[in-house]
């Protein structure tokens, strides 16, 4: 029984995250297929206090940038970033480097969504990696970007 009601809440869990994401371009990168991938790091925290913000949702994944998996991310972070309220960009040869975008919230009532993209794959000398993260904030982009700064 009690294996059961931790399946049930566990579901529960994973859906509310991931309605949070819906809608955007980017949520289909947050499915689990890179849990048990040796050259991939994903992660989930809900409900963090930070120094100036607090995170109602913080999903981080970093994998190898270079190639068509790359690619397909750098494609869902630009169409995600055409709903931008606000948008901070670099190219590098003609492709997006670093993209930091604050949607507006899904609900009437909800959070700001944020969307941090950086692909150290096109920085000479870096490990080809990239980075996707998605959070829910109240705060502010500069406050975001101040936090995450550090």
């Amino acid at each position: 029984m009690k294996r059961t009601v931790f399946l049930l809440l566990f579901f529960l869990f994973a859906l509310l995250t991931a309605a949070a994401q819906a809608g955007l371009a980017v949520n289909a990168f947050f499915d689990g297929r890179y849990r048990q991938r040796s050259d991939a790091v994903e992660v989930l925290i809900r409900n963090k206090r930070l120094d100036r913000v607090t995170l109602q949702v913080f999903r981080s994944l970093t994998v190898p940038g270079e190639g068509a998996e790359g690619r397909a991310i750098e494609a869902a972070v630009l169409a995600d970033a055409a709903l931008a309220a606000e948008k901070e960009t670099g190219h590098r040869a003609g492709r997006l480097y670093y993209g930091f975008f604050r949607l507006p919230p899904a609900g009437k009532k909800g959070a700001s969504r944020f969307i941090f993209f950086r692909n150290d794959a096109l920085r000479p000398g870096s490990p080809p990696s990239l980075t996707l993260i998605y959070m829910e904030s109240a705060a502010s982009m500069e406050d975001m970007r101040r936090t995450f700064a550090r």
